[in-house]
């Protein structure tokens, strides 16, 4: 049985069409990841920046939106609150309006240091002319040693949280985690687009040379066919004016035979 001849296969423009098709699309999905990471590095960097330094009502608690953010640091609160938690207050503007039961946020002194604590209120005391707030952690055995004054409430609980964003929203806060959430990525995109820049005006220019190339190459086609249009006329001429010369030295030596021919005629007829 003999074999057939096979012919090797051929890529096609279809082939090639394909693969840059493929390639266009590789590059839309590489765009699209790295704006996504850059609107949310822009985003966590003005919100990191917007906590650092703007407060509300000189309470010293970040808000955004009327709403203030607060991570959760112990378990204290477990299992209404974790640590890690981030939560949202609303400013209370009526003291009176607070019931037993409330999770407030609130300045106090721990360890010498003053600082936020979210608690549940445990009673509520009439300071004459103003109200003064037990408070007592839902996982703690009995109430806070220190009570709260209605001047020293920055918040009420709104019942939102998101677990696990306050490590987040802690760590952004830090030098480290600015550097790594926030600057490194806006970084990358900065050397992204200039990538992209340099690589469309390279294609540009290369455009740009293609295009002078094209026309110089069609100056030097029509100069070519101009010189070659001359010289085929040159050539014409040169053909017509040997066919003339032809035509004009046979006529001369047709001519000449003629005349031979009737002097040979005319001296038979005298003989």
């Amino acid at each position: 049985m003999k074999k057939k001849n096979t012919v090797p296969p051929v890529e096609t423009d279809a082939s090639e069409e394909t693969a840059v098709k493929q390639q266009s699309k590789a590059q839309k999905i590489i765009s699209r990841v790295v704006n996504t990471v850059l609107v949310i590095a822009i985003l966590l960097a003005a919100i990191s920046t917007y906590v650092s330094y703007v407060t509300t009502s000189g309470s010293g608690v970040p808000s955004i939106l009327g709403l203030q953010i607060l991570s959760i640091q112990t378990k204290s609160m477990y299992p209404v609150l974790n640590p890690g938690d981030l939560i949202f207050d609303t400013s209370v503007k009526e003291p009176a309006e607070l019931k037993v039961g409330d999770i407030i946020t609130y300045w106090t002194v721990i360890n010498g240091e003053r600082v936020l604590n979210t608690h549940n209120i445990h009673e509520i005391y009439d300071g004459g002319g103003y109200l003064i707030f037990a408070t007592k952690g839902e996982n703690n055995p009995s109430a806070d040693p220190l009570t709260v004054h209605e001047s020293e409430i920055v918040g009420k609980y709104t019942g939102v949280k998101v677990p696990g964003m306050g490590k987040a929203f802690d760590y952004l806060q830090t030098s480290t985690g600015f550097l790594i959430v926030v600057v490194i990525p806006v970084f990358i995109f900065f050397l992204y687009y200039l990538v992209q820049f340099f690589r469309v005006l390279f294609e540009y220019q290369n455009v740009k040379n293609r295009i002078k190339y094209e026309q110089e190459r069609g100056r030097t086609e029509d100069l070519l066919a101009e010189q070659e249009k001359k010289l085929q006329q040159e050539k014409e001429q040169e053909r017509a004016a040997m066919e003339a010369e032809l035509r004009e030295k046979l006529r001369a030596e047709l001519l000449a035979s003629m005349a031979a021919e009737q002097s040979e005629s005319k001296q038979e007829s005298e003989e």
